[in-house]
């Protein structure tokens, strides 16, 4: 049946139709049969779609006021402007506990070294980088913020097990010392050079020697690298105004001063004073030496380990793990020493343990020096005159750098030390050298002439 606009179907359906001209745009609704009597357990019915013809927009999530979502951002490329002959970046970051971004700068170059659009290019570089423009750098400023003491606890639990015994031992008490107290409760967004340099205040304060401030540095720095390593990231930069370390010299025995102990000291200190001085090697190195790793008849000695707090460890560095030669003369000596023993240490306590270096220090080597009138020096002194005494006689630095154990030439270089004697002699016979060949000279001037 039809009426106006209004349709009735034989299926009981009620059409209506806004316009014959139009889309048919209606809705439907099932005329149902007559009520039957109410049961117990009534079946209901699902509704019918309703079209109504009206074009609704899709239903946007409640967004609570002051939260950060990626939707409502298009992306940002940066500013860039020049400013006391630098190009300067600009862009925000999102940061921890924070709601609104910060704002940020970084040098890009020098205006004579590059163009505007290069600096450009380079800001767009380090955005796609840090990934400022991601969901997961948005994720990561809505966690809580990392406070150092989280990552240095990791850091002792995972990276310092892998490093020598005794970094093990030392560097939980200096974190809990220097490092700790300053930066332990502060966020790490939160560090800048600013704190670094404060805390380096603290420290020179507190009267820490020069060489122990650098030290807490290299410590505080490779933990936060690791840290960024372990989460994809670029290392922090900071720029720290560290103290200057004085230019002392080292303390080192000439080889009068080492022939001086030998023969002053009694025992087994005789022959270790000796071997220290012609080989070269560390105080640990010598106390971890076992009866095995000598081979009198070649004159050589190998070098598998060393002693720390009475225990055998590896040796400092892969270097480290190395032959010895010494000469015959040394050999010998360590051949009375050992007599009929094939087995055990070298050098060795009366219970059979390894030496420690400061009873050897305390009881022997300063007595020792103080009777002799020999300023003190260490058993690292006998290793600084061995690495002179090769210099001084060119030696070639490979083989000096070889048999001492050092990784680079550079660091043969800071244990070489030159006596004022040697130092004389080698100026005098350059002198007499330039000397003898003015002379030369004169003499082919006088041939060359003309009768």
């Amino acid at each position: 049946m039809r009426d106006g606009n209004v349709d009735v179907t034989t299926s009981g359906k009620i059409e209506v139709r806004a316009d014959r001209r139009s889309k048919t745009k209606a809705f439907q609704t099932t005329i149902g049969s007559a009520p039957s009597a109410p049961t117990s357990n009534p079946t209901l019915e699902p509704l019918s779609e309703i079209n109504s013809g009206v074009n609704v927009p899709t239903a946007k999530p409640f967004r609570q006021k002051g939260k950060k979502y990626m939707s409502k951002r298009s992306g940002q490329a940066g500013q860039v402007f020049g400013r006391n002959g630098r190009w300067v970046g600009r862009y925000y970051v999102d940061v921890p506990d924070q709601t609104n971004r910060v704002r940020k700068a970084v040098v890009l170059g020098m205006i004579n070294e590059i163009t505007k659009p290069q600096a450009k290019l380079k800001l767009k570089t380090m955005l796609s980088d840090e990934g400022v423009n991601t969901p997961e750098h948005l994720v990561r400023s809505l966690r809580p913020a990392t406070v150092f003491n989280t990552v240095a606890d990791l850091w002792e639990s995972k990276r310092l097990p892998q490093l020598k015994e005794s970094s093990r031992y030392s560097v939980p008490k200096l974190l809990a010392k220097h490092v700790r107290p300053f930066f332990g409760h502060m966020a790490l967004e939160e560090i800048k050079t600013g704190n670094v340099n404060d805390w380096i205040l603290e420290m020179q304060s507190k009267k820490l020697e020069p060489k122990t401030i650098h030290n807490m540095w290299k410590l505080f720095r490779a933990i936060m690298n690791w840290h960024a390593q372990q989460n994809d990231e670029h290392p922090r930069k900071w720029y720290p105004i560290l103290p200057t370390i004085p230019e002392d010299e080292q303390r080192w025995f000439t080889q009068t001063e080492v022939r001086r102990l030998v023969e002053a000291a009694e025992g087994q200190h005789k022959l270790l004073f000796h071997l220290a001085g012609s080989s070269g090697l560390r105080a640990g190195e010598l106390f971890g030496l076992h009866v095995g790793d000598l081979d009198l008849n070649r004159g050589m000695i190998r070098v598998r380990r060393s002693v720390w707090r009475g225990r055998e460890v590896s040796t400092k560095t892969k270097k480290g793990y190395r032959d010895v030669w010494v000469d015959s003369g040394t050999s010998q000596m360590l051949k009375q020493h050992l007599g009929t023993r094939t087995s055990g240490r070298v050098f060795q306590s009366r219970s059979g343990t390894p030496l420690d270096t400061s009873n050897v220090l305390s009881k022997t080597l300063y007595p020792l020096c103080d009777s002799l009138s020999i300023p003190r020096g260490g058993l690292h002194a006998f290793r600084h005159g061995r690495v002179s005494h090769l210099q001084a006689n060119n030696v070639p630095g490979d083989f000096t750098k070889s048999q001492v154990g050092h990784s680079s030439l550079r660091m043969t270089g800071s244990y070489t030390h030159f006596s004022e004697a040697f130092a004389r002699k080698t100026v005098e016979r350059l002198a007499n050298g330039i000397a003898l060949l003015d002379s030369v000279d004169s003499l082919d001037s006088v041939a060359t002439e003309p009768n």
